[in-house]
Formats: structure tokens, sequence, C-alpha cells
């Protein structure tokens, strides 16, 4: 007959704990490593879209200089600088209380 050995018992527990451990961590680390590509990925798409914002509102300016019927649009989205006679939003008549 084998006799167990309690040390060969406690280094093998040692080991299994470790491997879980290590286990544990890998799958901690790879999961944080897709959010931050999901957040990057984000991140690149706002950028994209903020560019592209920001280009149309600067052809919707310049297309304002030669042409001053966009203006309320311009107004409306606070992409040109108000006159001192132009009122800061347009409000629709009341109706009358009955």
């Amino acid at each position: 007959m084998i006799k167990s050995n309690p040390l060969a018992v406690v280094l093998v527990t040692v080991l299994f704990l470790c491997a879980l451990a290590s286990s544990l961590f890998s799958l901690n680390w790879y999961l944080g490593v897709k959010e931050l590509e999901s957040i990057e990925y984000q991140a690149r798409s706002l950028s994209r879209i903020s560019a592209a914002m920001q280009s149309l509102a600067n052809e919707a300016v310049d297309y304002g200089r030669r042409n001053p019927a966009i203006d309320p649009v311009l107004l409306q989205f606070d992409l040109k600088p108000r006159q001192a006679g132009t009122p800061a939003a347009v409000q629709p008549p009341l109706k009358p209380a009955r």
C-alpha cells in the first residue's frame, strides 16, 4: 500500500489554486482588453461623426455667406452669431384662452 504524503497533497492543492487564480486573472485581462477595444472603436466612430458634422456646419456657414436664406437654420443651431436685433428664439403665436 502507498501511504498518502501530506506535503504532496498540500503542494498539489497550492498548484491547483495558483492555476485557478492564473486562469481567472487571464480571463479578467482578456475581457478588459475586449472592452477597451470596443470603447476605442466607439471613440473613433464618434470622432469621425464629429469631424463630418463640423465639416457640414462649416459648409453651411460658407453657403450662408452667399445665400442668406439659410440664416434662420444657422441661427437655430447656433452656427452663426446673432445680430443685436435678432431674437434668441422664435416663439409660435399663443392661442387665446377660452
